[in-house]
């Protein structure tokens, strides 16, 4: 039975997403753990999505939606974010959900454990456009220990899903995301096949300052407030993409402790020939990874670092070795 208290919010921004909302919608109520909302911003769609969405609305009290037109995807979510009761807030995209029907549960046992932590992450699961999974994102890959998926990452299935062969535009495509495989993502695609143990509270900061890894948006549970301390509203770009690295940024040179579990958590959607916001993606990583060198140059001039906990309270300092 759903909760009139709920402990976690799931915001969810739509835009015709009819091909894929009932099961993102599946993969939330089918959750073991009751005590959830889910607030869906619809920006206005003009095919079926809210059509499906009412459907589940009406079975499950714990659905709100809204639909009405916006100013882009982290628009809809800063309004769904206006109309959450839960202490923990998690981001779902409407075409792709959860895997782990116990994850909720993972999360809130997590924090009540580890009260000094602020959010709690899992391992996003690569899916192609028409439901197939095709393993963990490379980025995470290495600390995947959930043996129900296959453990190792699949860089060739995952561009071939991005790509819709029959279009004149295939091979130009495929020229764009090879361009994308840098030298650094090569390496960590290398790298993903030698599994190693997540690091954890204090030593995921100095994970973060040399790899610049961001949290995985479709999984991680956060604490409402440290979301809302950490994260900039209508960032210029108006696109997720800037206020996710904006957040990841500032929770980690704040200070906060993040904790990771090993387990397939969510699956994410490669979409074939792509999305719009994908043309932000240099800038933004370039911005990202700036902010990480000014960060890591002042930390050198420090003697110590302060960690904190939920209520910005200092719990622990760590000379970083960086």
């Amino acid at each position: 039975m759903a909760s009139e208290n709920p402990l976690i919010s799931i915001i969810c921004a739509v835009y015709n997403d009819e091909r894929f909302i009932r099961e993102t919608l599946e993969t939330v109520v089918s959750q073991s753990y009751p005590n959830w909302e889910l607030i869906i911003m619809d920006g206005a769609s003009t095919d079926k999505t809210m059509g499906i969405v009412k459907e589940y609305e009406r079975k499950h009290k714990n659905i709100i939606s809204r639909s009405e037109p916006d100013h882009g995807q982290w628009h809809a979510l800063d309004k769904a974010l206006s109309l959450t009761k839960g202490k923990y807030i998690s981001i779902l995209c409407g075409q792709d959900g959860y895997l782990d029907k116990d994850w909720f549960k993972h999360c809130i046992q997590t924090f009540e454990e580890h009260q000094d932590v602020s959010l709690v992450w899992g391992i996003p699961i690569n899916m192609s456009e028409d439901g197939k999974l095709l393993g963990p994102h490379y980025a995470y890959a290495r600390f995947l220990r959930d043996k129900q998926y296959n453990l190792q990452t699949k860089p060739i299935s995952t561009i071939i899903a991005k790509i819709d062969w029959s279009r004149p535009s295939s091979t130009k495509r495929l020229w764009h995301l090879l361009r994308k495989l840098t030298w650094s993502r090569a390496l960590t695609i290398l790298r993903s096949f030698r599994k190693q143990d997540i690091p954890q509270k204090e030593d995921w900061l100095l994970y973060w300052v040399r790899s610049g890894r961001a949290f995985p948006e479709g999984n991680m549970c956060v604490n409402k407030d440290v979301f809302l301390r950490n994260t900039s509203r209508f960032p210029k770009e108006k696109m997720t993409n800037a206020a996710l690295l904006d957040f990841c940024f500032n929770f980690n040179s704040n200070g906060y402790l993040a904790y990771g579990l090993p387990l397939a958590a969510s699956f994410g959607r490669s979409h074939v020939e792509g999305q719009d916001l994908r043309k932000y993606d240099d800038v933004l990583t370039r911005s990202y990874y700036k902010n990480i060198s000014d960060f890591k140059r002042r930390m050198k001039k420090e003697k110590s670092f302060k960690f904190v906990d939920p209520e910005s309270q200092i719990i622990s300092s760590r000379i970083l070795n960086i």
